[in-house]
C-alpha cells in the first residue's frame, strides 16, 4: 500500500508515549513493505531535522509551526468559540502542502496521526471529490482529547481554571465530532476510547488497536539489579497529567511512606521536566532524573513502577513497557485504562494515598507476589502487545477499507 502519513509533530526522540507510538507505527509499516510518505508539522516545542525519520519513510516533507501555548491565543479562541488546543495545529501552508501531495501522487491511505491533525481530513475529502481513485482517510487517535480536559477540570482548585478547562473540553468535543465525520475509518487506542467515540456519534469503521512494545528492548538484562525499596515513574514531564500525578504522589503518598516505610525512595524520570517536578527532589527520599538515556534500563533499576494518574487518556505505554520487563506495577484504574490488566493478577490497583501505601507495603514484604505479578504481566505483554501483532491488525483494518 501507498500510505501518506500526516503528523502533528516529528516523533523523535522516543521519550514519550505519543512519539513512541507514531514512530514505531511508521517504522513497522515501512518494514512490512508499504511505501510510506510523511508530511509533518515541525513544531517549535518538538523541533527536529526531518532526517531523524529517514529510516521509516520513503519521502518526508515538513512545515515549521509554532504551537506554543500563549494567553493571547487562548483568549482569542474564547472569542471565536473554538478549541484552542486543536486550533494551534492549523496551518494554511501545511494545508497547501497536503493538497500538492494528494494532487501529485496516488495514495491508498491517508493516515492522520493524532486528532490534532484531524483538521486536515476535510481537505483530503475535498480533494477526493475531484478524482475517481481516491485514498481512504484513517485517523489514528492517541486519546479522546476532550476527556483529558474534563478530567483535568475535575482536579482544578480555582473556579476560573475549572471553568476554562470545562469550556475547552466542550469546544474540543465539538471539534472531534466534526473531525470524525470526515474520516473513512478511526483507530482507537483503547476499548474505552472506542466506546466514547461511538457515544460522540461516529458511525463509520472503528477499530481498537493498542500501542505496541519492543519486547527485545524491554527484556531483563542480567547485569541490571533493581535497587531495593525503590519506586519509579517515567513519562513526558511537561504533560499536565504526568505533572499532576507526581504532585499528588509527592504531597499525598510520600508523607505516609516517610512515616511507615522511611527506607523507600521515589525516582522520577522524563524529558522536558518542569521546574515544579525538578523541585520535588529533596536529596533524600525523592530523586529526579531529567535525561535518562534508556527507559528500559531506568525501569529495570527500580523495584516497583507506580502510576498515580488522576487524569489523562489513551494508553500509558510506561505500563506496557514495565509489563514486558516483568515488573510489579501499582496504578490507579485511570492510569491502566485500556490495558489488559487484572487487579491482583498482573497489577495492583490503588485509588487513594492509603491504598498506595498498603500496596507498596504488600509488595515489598512479599517476594512471591512481586514475582507472580511480574511474570503474569510479561506473559500478557508478549501475548497482546508486540509490534508485529499491532501492525498486522492495522494492515487488516486498512485493507478492509479499500
Amino acid at each position: 500500500m501507498r500510505i501518506l502519513a500526516v503528523l502533528s509533530r516529528i516523533p523523535f526522540p522516543l521519550t514519550d508515549g505519543g512519539a513512541i507510538l507514531s514512530y514505531n507505527t511508521l517504522k513497522h509499516l515501512h518494514q512490512a513493505g508499504h511505501e510510506v510518505h510523511i508530511l509533518a508539522l515541525n513544531t517549535k516545542k518538538h523541533h527536529q531535522t526531518p532526517d531523524v525519520l529517514r529510516d521509516v519513510a520513503s519521502h518526508i516533507e515538513t512545515i515549521e509551526i509554532d504551537t506554543d501555548i500563549r494567553a493571547t491565543g487562548a483568549l482569542q479562541s474564547l472569542l471565536r468559540r473554538e478549541s484552542y488546543i486543536a486550533g494551534r495545529f492549523q496551518s494554511p501552508r501545511f494545508a497547501e502542502l497536503l493538497r500538492k501531495a494528494l494532487q501529485s501522487s496516488p495514495f491508498d491511505i491517508v493516515h492522520l496521526d493524532h486528532t490534532l491533525t484531524g483538521w486536515y481530513a476535510a481537505i483530503v475529502q475535498e480533494e477526493k471529490s475531484r478524482r475517481s481513485a481516491a485514498p481512504k482517510v484513517v485517523l489514528r487517535t492517541h486519546n479522546v482529547e476532550y476527556k483529558i480536559q474534563e478530567r483535568l477540570a475535575n482536579h482544578e482548585t480555582t473556579a476560573l481554571r475549572k471553568w476554562y478547562r470545562n469550556h475547552e473540553a466542550e469546544r474540543m468535543k465539538a471539534a472531534e465530532q466534526r473531525i470524525f465525520r470526515d474520516c473513512d475509518g478511526v483507530i482507537a487506542i483503547t476499548p474505552e476510547d472506542a466506546a466514547e467515540i461511538r457515544l460522540m456519534g461516529y458511525k463509520g469503521a472503528l477499530e481498537v488497536i493498542p500501542a505496541g512494545v519492543d519486547v527485545q528492548e524491554f527484556a531483563r538484562k542480567p547485569d541490571i539489579v533493581p535497587r531495593t525499596n525503590t519506586l519509579c515513574y517515567i513519562g513526558g514531564m511537561d504533560w499536565l497529567p504526568n505533572v499532576e500525578a507526581m504532585r499528588y504522589f509527592v504531597h499525598e503518598v510520600m508523607p505516609l511512606l516517610r512515616e511507615h516505610l522511611p527506607e523507600v525512595s521515589l525516582h522520577i524520570a522524563g524529558k522536558r521536566m518542569t521546574e515544579e517536578v525538578r523541585n520535588f527532589a529533596n536529596g533524600d527520599s525523592i530523586a529526579v532524573h531529567p535525561d535518562v538515556p534508556s527507559a528500559s534500563d531506568f525501569l529495570q533499576a527500580h523495584e516497583i513502577l507506580v502510576v498515580p494518574l488522576l487524569s489523562g487518556g489513551g494508553m500509558r505505554l510506561k505500563i506496557v513497557e514495565a509489563m514486558a520487563l516483568g515488573m510489579p506495577i501499582i496504578s490507579t484504574r485511570i492510569g491502566a485504562e485500556g490495558i489488559d490488566v487484572r487487579d491482583g493478577d498482573n497489577i495492583l490497583f490503588a485509588e487513594s494515598p492509603r491504598d498506595f501505601l498498603q500496596a507498596i507495603q504488600h509488595l515489598l514484604s512479599n517476594n512471591a507476589l512481586r514475582k507472580r505479578l511480574g511474570e503474569n504481566a510479561r506473559e500478557t505483554a508478549l501475548k497482546h502487545y508486540t509490534w508485529e501483532a499491532v501492525i498486522k491488525q492495522q494492515e487488516t483494518f486498512y485493507q478492509g477499507l479499500l
